[in-house]
């Protein structure tokens, strides 16, 4: 993984923006196994399954979906509407029994940026291939702040930069002025192209990929201390 500045200048780039947008799966919630658990259920029909490397970088990072996989694989006789169906049905249940874990420091993080004494002011949004509903109901019953949030539905996903520029109009905020937290190659492409400055956060499913961003920090502490002007370890 390659940052193209030196992460010394990331204190100065948070304390100055106007704005942050986060992606959630992978930087706020640790949904991506849930996910491809739900895929691999769906797919069970077909006597098929994604394995855990195939699913961390065609998957969740470049976010090829089924279509990837059977196209890198050669599949047949797979009924693609069908298994995105179980597949959302699945997933939703595991939101609905309430099983999706956010990250520790997740909640604190958004009650930070909640907070009307926060001191300066910033706006801030989820923005997320996800259903704001699904992502809405995993923060609840995290207990955690439900803030403005952006889903995938009615828009183009990620690596198209559509979520994040309807994120930062309705903050009444410029790209320019905006940084983008995300955790994979499609989102980090998807604040490129719109315009934004990024920042990788890491997890255990993406530390072996070769992901490109302006920064690079290593999980939700570092952010929130960095919001509270503390240094990086």
């Amino acid at each position: 993984m390659n940052n193209k500045y030196d992460t010394n200048d990331l204190p100065y780039v948070v304390n100055t923006a106007d704005s942050y947008l986060f992606d959630f799966d992978g930087v706020l919630a640790d949904s991506e196994p849930f996910f491809r658990k739900s895929w691999n259920t769906a797919l069970e029909p077909w006597g098929y399954s994604i394995s855990e490397e195939d699913y961390w970088k065609y998957w969740s990072s470049l976010g090829e979906g089924i279509e990837g996989e059977i196209r890198r694989n050669g599949l047949q006789g797979i009924d693609i509407q069908l298994v995105k169906d179980r597949q959302r049905e699945i997933y939703r249940g595991y939101v609905n029994k309430g099983l999706i874990p956010l990250y520790p420091g997740a909640a604190q993080l958004l009650e930070i940026l909640s907070s009307e004494n926060k001191a300066p002011a910033r706006a801030f949004c989820i923005a997320s291939n996800t259903s704001s509903s699904l992502v809405s109901s995993i923060l609840t019953a995290g207990g955690a702040p439900v803030p403005l949030i952006v889903g995938g539905e009615n828009l183009k996903k990620k690596p198209a930069p559509d979520i994040f520029l309807r994120a930062a109009s309705l903050l009444g905020c410029i790209p320019s002025s905006t940084l983008v937290f995300e955790d994979s190659w499609k989102g980090i492409k998807a604040a490129e192209t719109g315009g934004f400055s990024s920042v990788l956060v890491l997890n255990r499913c993406n530390r072996r990929l070769d992901i490109e961003s302006q920064f690079v920090i290593d999980g939700i502490q570092e952010i929130i201390d960095l919001l509270a002007g503390g240094n990086m370890q």
